[in-house]
């Protein structure tokens, strides 16, 4: 059987729709329903109240429309439980200081007493990459180069380790060098 979290030292944040009027009507937003969701950051858990609101013209062009906050996807991804503070520290610990995800997870806990699983911290390392992919793809710097090449060459190189299982897999960019 689980505990469950400790959440009696807890910040509530309550978040709206920067709009306030219909924008094809200009009658005002009435609330059609909050959402509460759970935030756990590393200094804190935090109870979101999103607040979701539509047109209360029942005969507009716009009534089927649903304005949500979107300052709740700054705090976290929608589906996960840990904010966005998080997977930067588990990033920064993985990619920048080489941790292993074992002793990522012992030192979230002993640093921010956070309760997280093995699992998660690896999960949470797939979300890093997944974000870091998204503002690499936004960034022409990055891909200008890979167009006036027609394409990146792949050298690919694995290390295993002697107390380890997991092969260390080392991807490398022949035409510019990037690892």
């Amino acid at each position: 059987m689980r505990t469950p979290r400790d959440r009696r030292d807890r910040t509530q944040v309550e978040l709206y729709p920067p709009r306030h009027e219909c924008p094809a009507c200009h009658q005002p937003l009435i609330e059609r329903y909050p959402k509460q969701r759970w935030i756990i950051q590393l200094d804190q858990h935090v109870k979101v109240v999103s607040h979701f609101r539509e047109c209360g013209n029942t005969h507009g062009e716009r009534r089927a429309a649903v304005y949500r906050p979107y300052q709740e996807d700054t705090l976290a991804w929608r589906g996960y439980t840990f904010g966005l503070d998080v997977v930067a520290r588990i990033g920064e610990r993985r990619y920048r200081d080489h941790m292993s995800i074992t002793k990522m997870r012992d030192q979230l806990k002993s640093d921010s007493n956070l309760a997280i699983s093995v699992k998660e911290v690896a999960w949470l390392c797939e979300v890093f990459l997944a974000l870091v992919t998204t503002v690499a793809r936004q960034e022409p710097a990055l891909i200008e180069p890979v167009r006036l090449w027609g394409g990146i060459v792949l050298a690919i190189d694995g290390v295993q380790p002697e107390n380890s299982h997991a092969t260390l897999d080392m991807l490398r960019d022949v035409r510019s060098g990037r690892v």
